[in-house]
């Protein structure tokens, strides 16, 4: 049990458990506000990393975070962008219901290409309801397509962006993700640990 208690304290905002009703809604920790250039990462001992600005003339068109539990394609956390008209600051966890997703490829550090999806959430606490893409305004959707396309072109890396979808991928790359990572904590711990760290953080 100590390793378990060793292993949350080492991944902080990473163990927030997931949502009860994942993948339908999940937990989002912001990292970057709406309307900045500055890119900001979280660390894994518990504290924001400025990473670089845009060198491009753009901004997030949305804040934008990571999903705990989740591991993705490129190495990292699912990558998620919170659909709200008001900036919300870095740190803070938004409980999120799933709309779509974005489908990109990102440039890896040795020159391959990853998956790179973009999950888009939007607040449970909004008093409009909002149950697909098609409650999404559309230039909202064409904006933050077009930011991806170009966010990185200056830094000659490649990105390929492909379509929005609906809520049904969004979830089944949701529920893949979160195998994966489960998959990585399960090499990290021995059995009898692992299972008592799956039910912390899926009940």
């Amino acid at each position: 049990m100590k390793l378990i208690a060793k292993y949350f304290q080492w991944m902080n905002l990473y163990s927030i458990p997931k949502n009860k009703k994942s993948p339908k809604i999940v937990n989002a920790v912001v990292e970057i506000p709406k309307g900045t250039s500055a890119k900001y990462e979280y660390h894994p001992d518990g504290y924001f990393v400025y990473d670089r600005s845009l060198t491009s003339a753009m901004v997030y068109p949305a804040s934008y975070g990571f999903i705990p539990q989740t591991y993705a394609d490129d190495g990292d956390p699912l990558d998620i962008l919170v659909y709200n008209a008001t900036p919300i600051e870095r740190g803070t966890v938004v409980e999120c219901q799933v709309i779509g997703v974005l489908d990109m490829e990102d440039e890896n550090s040795e020159g391959s290409m990853d998956k790179d999806y973009k999950i888009l959430g939007v607040p449970t606490s909004h008093i409009r309801e909002y149950n697909s893409l098609g409650d999404i305004d559309t230039l909202f959707l064409d904006i933050a397509r077009n930011f991806f396309i170009h966010y990185k072109e200056l830094n000659n890396k490649s990105v390929k962006v492909f379509d929005w979808h609906g809520d049904k991928k969004a979830f089944k790359i949701i529920e893949n993700a979160i195998s994966f990572n489960y998959e990585k904590i399960s090499k990290k711990l021995p059995d009898d640990q692992f299972e008592d760290l799956i039910t912390h953080i899926t009940k």
